[in-house]
């Protein structure tokens, strides 16, 4: 068995390849081969655990996330996560990688497919709020599928953005990186990403006419009682653009969506994105909004897809 670490992975893997791999997925995948069991979710007095498995063709994988609020006081970081991929025929492990760096490009994947096909094909500014993992992940599918050139960032700490800007800068030297306030951002991007875990809209509401044409992707929120999008977007628009339908049941803004009057029938999904392609082309001239809240399989797609890189 091999363990492949962060820096690994990053080594082996692009962000335009998590892409391809997950588009592969349902273009040329066997769907029949899939499973995905119930994820296991248990407490330990404070501290929390995840057990993700899911089936693919020839592939069994787990991922194994820790969560420990009380360990930063300890000087250790909150979340411990781990991959292991497995030969499904003979349960051998495989290799054991780092489930936060995966985490962080399979997500970063899906807000870029969704980018790739509702988003306007010359989009060069991108607004996020939020400076985390998923902030970073998302600008880099950004610029694996669109012609960025300005990111505009928010966040409540100002050390929070000095730290961003400066990581952008290092992975990205030729982006103009500026702090913005998040109505600003709104008005002046053309990708609008949020990446926080807030309870309540952390973008503001804007016009018809100031939203026009402009890609939204929400990753943060993933429980009933969070709300990154507000909800004058959902008014606006005419469909929804889901990851999985889990997301439905999951996160607030699709609960919400549905109560100001958002239909099944107006609900699609990464998977009819990406084998309907041709149907959706027209959406890139509107408001259109995504939201991702993550599934065990895009995981695996992504662990196989190092794995065979090695």
């Amino acid at each position: 068995m091999h363990m492949i670490d962060h820096s690994q992975i990053t080594e082996l893997i692009t962000m335009h390849e998590v892409i391809e791999a997950i588009e592969d997925f349902y273009l040329n995948g066997n769907q029949e081969s899939v499973v995905i069991p119930e994820r296991m979710h248990e407490g330990d007095g404070d501290n929390t655990i995840l057990l993700m498995p899911s089936f693919f063709e020839n592939y069994y994988g787990i991922k194994m996330v820790g969560v420990a609020p009380n360990n930063p006081s300890l000087g250790k970081d909150t979340i411990h996560a781990q991959m292991l991929l497995c030969n499904r025929e003979t349960l051998e492990p495989l290799a054991l990688m780092d489930a936060q760096e995966i985490t962080a490009l399979r997500t970063g994947a899906l807000g870029g497919i969704s980018m790739k096909y509702l988003a306007s094909d010359t989009a060069s500014t991108i607004g996020i709020v939020g400076s985390g993992v998923q902030a970073f992940s998302h600008l880099q599918a950004a610029c694996a599928v669109r012609p960025i050139k300005r990111v505009l960032v928010y966040s409540r700490k100002k050390e929070s953005v000095d730290r961003f800007t400066e990581k952008v800068n290092r992975a990205f030297p030729e982006l103009d990186v500026d702090y913005a306030e998040t109505h600003d951002l709104m008005k002046q991007s053309e990708i609008i990403v949020t990446a926080t875990s807030s309870k309540t809209p952390v973008l503001p509401e804007l016009s018809e006419d100031d939203l026009s044409g402009k890609h939204i992707v929400g990753c943060g929120s993933f429980r009933p009682f969070m709300q990154e999008i507000p909800d004058c977007v959902f008014k606006q628009v005419n469909d929804v653009y889901v990851d999985n339908l889990m997301a439905l049941k999951e996160c607030g803004e699709l609960i919400q969506a549905r109560e100001l009057g958002i239909t099944n029938g107006h609900i699609f999904t990464l998977e009819d994105l990406i084998q309907n392609s041709r149907r959706f082309t027209s959406e890139k001239e509107k408001l259109t909004v995504f939201k991702s809240v993550g599934l065990a399989i895009y995981d695996l797609v992504t662990a196989i897809a190092i794995h065979k890189k090695r």
